[in-house]
């Protein structure tokens, strides 16, 4: 086995764990802790504290692709990364969107206008990244570690 894509390949797992902890750590805290009278603020303080460790994951993805090599190939950790980005955009559209429906069942109100729109867009934000997900797994021609 190379080195090099031994090397490659851990910087792409690990900065995809931390993509995928990111999103449901930010799932967990919005659905757990946030109230609807602060959820503006909430929301903000959420996305400064998880939005520097997502950036780094990204960043660890592509130096781990650059170590791995072989762009134009290919290859099972594209699919590996595909897998997380879609375990991520479910965690995010599942627990914004279940908030989201919890708070259509029991009437939106002026006050909570906000926080539906800023829901809203969450869902949509995770409903998009499962699709670049399958969009990426399916582009590959194999399937999940071939």
């Amino acid at each position: 086995m190379k080195w090099r894509r031994l090397l490659g390949a851990t910087l792409m797992i690990a900065g995809g764990a931390a993509i995928v902890a990111m999103a449901a750590l930010a799932s967990v805290v919005v659905a757990n802790f946030v109230e609807w009278q602060n959820a503006p603020d909430a929301m903000r303080t959420v996305a400064l504290v998880t939005v520097p460790p997502t950036v780094a994951g990204a960043l660890l993805i592509l130096v781990g692709r650059m170590v791995y090599g072989a762009w134009a190939a290919r290859s099972p950790v594209l699919n590996a990364l595909a897998l997380a980005i879609q375990i991520a955009g479910a965690i995010v559209a599942l627990g914004l969107g279940s908030m989201l429906v919890f708070l259509v069942v029991t009437g939106i109100t002026a006050d909570d206008q906000t926080a539906a729109a800023a829901l809203g867009i969450g869902t949509a934000a995770g409903l998009t990244l499962i699709f670049i997900g399958t969009r990426i797994k399916i582009g590959s021609g194999r399937r999940y570690l071939d």
